[in-house]
């Protein structure tokens, strides 16, 4: 057993680190849109709302998707589910670069949102089954900043292939990248020794409905319905309202893009040591969900001269929460290890509601209405939501009976009344 446990010990941080550079691949290839919206709109004839659905589509398939995949990972096993969902997520982004005419684009962003899904899900439950009780908040850290730069590859380092290449070939560049990052998970990620289910067994429909019943994983998930579409809003269409609306420099927008991605890297693994070592999770997601509404309430009176700083407020308030937020399903005294991507899946499918409400909401309100009223309404969306975060937290162990509340082993007598 001890050398089991360090055996376990030694190799969880490999496990972390492959899971990480996949979280790169899937989070660039979910991001690489935004640096192809003006040839697409270019060759395609669309406008804000068409390109704003293009975001809503992925997290269409990105949504509905993360339920089915913590079953499929419960029956296939974790590292069968995680290679498929990055292996297509990679085959659909290069399709995308292939087809012609806007509804088969459309198409296969929602089939590599599906795709996707089953990565993100089944990631942060292939690492939470290795850092379960010990380092989780860091470990989850590590793979919200892995995402965050994904986002930086993606609205930021990618402008320049595309540029190069045309947006037909960057897409098929950024898809290869993705089949390249699933063969390596498939070599080298394992399970931890001792729990066999996470090779696939057989799903329990009792166990199942426990999980989707589950009225903390419900409310937490609800806590970060505001921040996590508003995120999505932000890192996508900073950069078309900065340089459209406000008419700033290309030097601006392309650091707000950055920023946004960057950010959240030191944002990330500042949240999960706040939350292992100095703060409660609860007090931690909270901290960093008002640094993300504050930084997107500050950008209709940004300059040139502060986008920057709304931008990083954004990416490093986001990644915090959301490094924090995915660990209630791995510490949940109820949710067993083979069903934490199942727990998982419910808590991610709830928020992406939000990342196809919002980018929708945000597009008509930005046409009609303008900018300004769009980004308070998100900004406001985003701190509002955050209230659930203030119910119970995680259940505490029983409490065992004092002596005196246990029953008697000898046998009482009647006392007659005086």
């Amino acid at each position: 057993m001890n050398s089991q446990l360090q055996q376990n010990a030694s190799a969880r941080w490999v496990m972390l680190g492959v899971i990480a550079v996949g979280f790169v691949a899937m989070t660039f290839n979910w991001f690489v849109m935004p640096s192809t919206f003006a040839g697409i709109s270019a060759d395609y004839d669309a406008d804000l709302p068409q390109l704003a659905l293009l975001i809503s589509g992925f997290v269409v398939g990105y949504g509905i998707m993360h339920i089915p995949a913590g079953f499929i990972a419960a029956k296939c096993g974790i590292r069968a589910a995680l290679v498929g969902g990055l292996l297509l997520e990679g085959l659909f982004t290069a399709l995308a670069g292939i087809v012609d005419g806007y509804t088969m684009l459309l198409t296969l962003r929602v089939l590599a949102g599906l795709a996707a899904s089953v990565y993100a899900g089944i990631g942060i439950a292939a690492v939470s089954v290795w850092f379960r009780g010990r380092e989780h908040a860091a470990a989850l850290g590590v793979v919200s900043a892995a995402f965050s730069a994904g986002v930086a590859v993606g609205l930021y380092a990618w402008g320049p292939v595309e540029r190069s290449m045309g947006w037909r070939g960057a897409l098929i560049l950024a898809g290869l990248i993705a089949v390249a990052c699933a063969l390596l998970v498939l070599v080298v990620y394992r399970i931890p020794q001792g729990v066999p289910a996470l090779l696939g067994t057989r799903l329990s429909g009792r166990n199942i409905a426990a999980i989707l019943r589950n009225r903390r994983l419900w409310r937490h998930s609800m806590a970060f319905f505001g921040g996590y579409g508003a995120y999505f809003v932000a890192s996508q269409l900073i950069g078309v309202y900065a340089a459209e609306e406000r008419g700033f420099s290309v030097e601006v927008v392309a650091l707000a893009g950055l920023l946004v991605g960057l950010a959240g890297i030191p944002g990330s693994i500042i949240a999960g040591l706040l939350a292992d070592r100095l703060l409660s999770a609860k007090i931690t997601f909270l901290l960093f969900l008002a640094i993300q509404g504050i930084g997107i309430l500050l950008l209709p009176a940004a300059g040139s001269d502060v986008l920057w700083l709304s931008a990083a407020l954004i990416g490093f308030g986001f990644n915090g929460c959301f490094a924090v937020w995915q660990t209630a399903p791995g510490e949940d005294p109820d949710v067993p290890p083979e069903l934490i991507g199942t727990a998982v899946g419910l808590l991610l499918t709830v928020t992406a509601v939000s990342g196809f409400i919002l980018p929708w909401i945000f597009g008509g309100m930005a046409a009609s209405a303008g900018y300004t009223p769009a980004w308070l309404m998100i900004g406001i969306a985003t701190l509002a939501f955050g209230l659930f975060a203030l119910g119970p937290g995680k259940p505490k162990p029983p409490v065992p009976p004092k002596a005196d509340d246990l029953p008697s082993s000898e046998p009482t007598s009647a006392v007659p009344s005086s």
